[in-house]
């Protein structure tokens, strides 16, 4: 899925952190922003992922747009198709691993084939063994692993490291 954001801009009060940007993500690729503590880089990560709004601007994933300032849209999070994993792994410490992967379909009412789905996505991690360890049992790499997994069992068109 291509994404691409048109004139995207974003302040907090009086400070502007994202200046008029332009960006095409391709298709299969991988992109990565770097820059220092600070330039916007996880905002404009949040505005694609719908957990911020941007001022103005437009984002489209591939022909849909899912932000519009000018025409007033603004698709919610959890209908734009895209996976997360968060920097702090954002795990639930009171779900074991097997809970925490599938909280997305769980939530998105995606049952049919769970059991399977989520034991595919555990195995794709190589966490099969791990799936009734709480978060606190893991280590910070096995952590890792359960939000990756937690972000591919729900099959997204694109995966956010934010």
């Amino acid at each position: 899925m291509k994404i691409v954001l048109k004139n995207i801009t974003k302040a907090f009060g009086v400070k502007t952190v994202i200046q008029p940007t332009d960006l095409t993500i391709h298709s299969g690729s991988l992109t990565t922003l770097l820059g220092p503590s600070g330039c916007g880089k996880t905002t404009l990560l949040r505005m694609i992922a719908g957990l911020e709004t941007p001022d103005s601007g437009e984002i489209l994933f591939g022909e849909r747009c899912v932000f519009s300032a000018q025409k007033k849209l603004n698709i919610p999070p959890e209908q734009r198709g895209l996976g997360f994993v968060f920097q702090d792994f954002a795990l639930w410490p009171h779900m074991n691993v097997y809970e925490n992967v599938a909280f997305g379909l769980r939530a998105a009412n995606r049952t049919d084939g769970l059991d399977k789905k989520v034991r595919d996505a555990l195995h794709a991690v190589r966490l099969d063994d791990f799936a009734d360890r709480f978060p606190h049992q893991l280590s910070g790499g096995q952590q890792q692993r359960v939000a990756f997994a937690r972000a591919i069992v729900i099959q997204p068109s694109c995966i956010l490291f934010v």
